[in-house]
């Protein structure tokens, strides 16, 4: 598949997206990966800071749709980087414009992982006595981060 880099802007609906918002159904949210650093414990100063904050994947094909966001978060305290994918159902024909794909997964994908990954950094932070970054509403993060999509 190509990869798409770069910043993009919001999707705009239609009656595809619609569609395929109505037939999607959650199956499942998996981490694939979550990680934190402590300051002191290693040189986290050392650990590459990603150009954003948040990065969003998306696959499509064969009846169902992923989306996996990262983020990555460093704190004075500490690094964070939780890695996490939604697995989406969809009921019908799959529309395979890249556009309809791109709002869903800015739209309803995001908006599904982005709550697992603040709660997953926060109890990170929780377990190493650190305390928590405070992370902004899905809203606000979609207007700040513009996540940069691609398809995987």
């Amino acid at each position: 598949m190509t990869a798409k880099r770069g910043r993009t802007k919001i999707a705009g609906g239609g009656a595809q997206l619609g569609a395929l918002i109505s037939n999607a159904e959650l199956q499942d949210v998996v981490f694939l990966e979550l990680q934190a650093v402590r300051q002191g414990v290693e040189d986290v100063s050392q650990v590459e800071q990603p150009d954003v904050p948040m990065k969003v994947w998306y696959r499509a094909g064969e009846g169902q749709i992923q989306v996996r966001c990262r983020l990555e978060i460093q704190t004075d305290d500490a690094h964070f980087m939780a890695d996490a994918v939604a697995d989406f159902a969809v009921e019908g024909n799959l529309p395979t414009d890249d556009s309809v794909q791109q709002g869903f997964t800015q739209r309803i994908g995001v908006a599904v992982v982005y709550p697992y990954l603040r709660e997953a950094v926060h109890d990170m932070a929780r377990k190493m006595g650190v305390d928590p970054p405070i992370l902004s509403l899905i809203a606000e993060t979609l207007e700040a981060l513009h996540p940069t999509l691609k398809e995987a």
